[in-house]
């Protein structure tokens, strides 16, 4: 009797390893993890089904053309829009950076005309992140930031580095974030810096 007893616990815990297997906490309608991010987070981090899209050629762009465009009305629910099918790099000067509630290296940068934008580097310690075709980019340009600008912490430190950043358009909103464009557009993900 013992025996059967401990096959059935047996039993149950092999099915409810297997169902717990199937599960991916990376699908975009998986609920068996919470994400770690929000707010378009699959476009973010290029795992959003339109990620094939992207021109993976840089286009070279400034802050004042990026702010010169009107800012675009987002939901949670907006699909990747045309302009974040762009990768485009920057030449600019990085004034402050942070890592944020969802590991991400937030990142201010600036022109010679004070125009400002936000560049953002997912975190790889995120599994939905570290699954992402794109994860050996965003570990190098967040290793570039450690090396050049110290280690991000949970406030701001300032600086005044020079860089290039290249990575992908991408559509944010207002809610409250330092740094951010006139129509809260961003570079996000970041895949290189120099």
């Amino acid at each position: 009797m013992q025996r059967t007893r401990l096959f059935r616990i047996g039993l149950c815990l092999i099915a409810g390893f297997i169902a717990g297997c199937s599960k991916s906490g990376n699908s975009p309608s998986s609920s068996s993890e919470p994400e770690c991010g929000v707010e378009r987070w699959h476009v973010k981090i290029l795992t959003d089904p339109a990620v094939s899209a992207i021109d993976w050629t840089p286009d070279t762009t400034t802050l004042a053309e990026q702010n010169s465009y009107p800012e675009l009305s987002v939901s949670e629910d907006t699909t990747r829009m045309a302009f974040e099918e762009q990768v485009v790099t920057v030449k600019c000067t990085i004034t402050a950076f942070v890592r944020e509630s969802d590991k991400d290296i937030h990142l201010i940068i600036v022109d010679s005309s004070q125009d400002s934008m936000i560049a953002e580097i997912p975190s790889t310690e995120c599994a939905e992140v570290a699954a992402s075709a794109y994860a050996s980019d965003f570990d190098a340009a967040s290793q570039w930031v450690t090396n050049n600008l110290g280690t991000p912490g949970n406030d701001f430190k300032n600086r005044s580095v020079s860089a290039t950043i290249t990575g992908v358009l991408f559509q944010d909103f207002n809610h409250g974030q330092d740094g951010h464009a006139k129509n809260y557009r961003e570079i996000h993900p970041v895949t290189k810096i120099e």
